[in-house]
This record gives C-alpha cells, sequence and structure tokens, in this order.
C-alpha cells in the first residue's frame, strides 16, 4: 500500500508546489475519490479531523516549516501505478486551480468532516480520526453526480 507521504512527494507537490495546507486537502480528495472510483482506498495513513479540515499527521509534520508558502522540493516520480495517475491527475484536475482556504472550506461542508468535528469546539485541538469508511460512503454517493468538477 503506498504512503501519503510518497503521494505526496511523488505527485502534488511536483506538479502544483501547493502549501501545506492546500497538500493535506489534495491528499484528502484523492483517499476520497479513490474510494469512488476503485472502491479502495489509495494510501494507508488515517486523516485526522484538525481545526483546518482533514490532515495526515505524517504529511503535516514533513512540510509544516514551508507553512502558506509553496513546497519547493523536486521529487522522482517513479515507481506509480496507472491507476495511481489516473486519481492523482483527477484531483489536480478538479482541485489544483484552488488554493488551501477555499479547498479548507470546501472540506468543512461535508460530511466525513462534519462526523468527526461533531461535538468539539469550532477551535478545538483533536487527533479524532476520520473513520475511512465515513469517507468513503460519501465520496461514493457522490459518484451519481454528473462530473467530478461539480463537487468543488
Amino acid at each position: 500500500m503506498t504512503k501519503a507521504l510518497e503521494i505526496a512527494s511523488r505527485y502534488f507537490i511536483n506538479e502544483l508546489r501547493p502549501d501545506t495546507l492546500k497538500l493535506q486537502k489534495l491528499l484528502y480528495f484523492a483517499q476520497g475519490i479513490s474510494f469512488c472510483m476503485h472502491d479502495e482506498e489509495l494510501f494507508s495513513e488515517q486523516f485526522e479531523a484538525w481545526v483546518h479540515g482533514p490532515v495526515v499527521p505524517v504529511v503535516y509534520h514533513k512540510y509544516k516549516s514551508y507553512g502558506y508558502n509553496p513546497i519547493d522540493i523536486t521529487y522522482c516520480l517513479d515507481g506509480m501505478t496507472d491507476v495511481q495517475k489516473e486519481i492523482l491527475e483527477q484531483v489536480k484536475d478538479t482541485y489544483g486551480k484552488y488554493d488551501g482556504k477555499y479547498l479548507e472550506n470546501l472540506t468543512h461542508a461535508q460530511d466525513p468532516w462534519i462526523y468527526a468535528r461533531s461535538g468539539l469546539d469550532p477551535d478545538g485541538r483533536t487527533d479524532k480520526v476520520i473513520p475511512k469508511e465515513i469517507i468513503a460512503d460519501y465520496f461514493i454517493g457522490l459518484m451519481f453526480q454528473p462530473k467530478l468538477e461539480e463537487w468543488a
């Protein structure tokens, strides 16, 4: 199973040079779209329901020093499968044009983040996991929409 850090390193950083906020949201959408398109997770890490949206902590800690600046690193893209590329390209094409704050607001309006933050103070810190089943159910439910662009 591919690690989220590898996906971030091998694709989104090279293709989009996102800041850390945008990177986290792109990973979230990649996981959701993987469930929707292939009925399986793209990577094994869990998302936590942090104040600014879904976060994979290991990825956050790797790149947090960049803050709101673009992550300007170049990685080797070898080793990705065609299925992984298809998912990541779909995410890039659909969500890559938006900034991190827009994507944060989008995730805040979606059921998985709302579910995981239920009962928490809006600014409260937590390490509460967003269950993969909730992410999968939500994105599979969106499958009946005519275009992925309408999710954004």
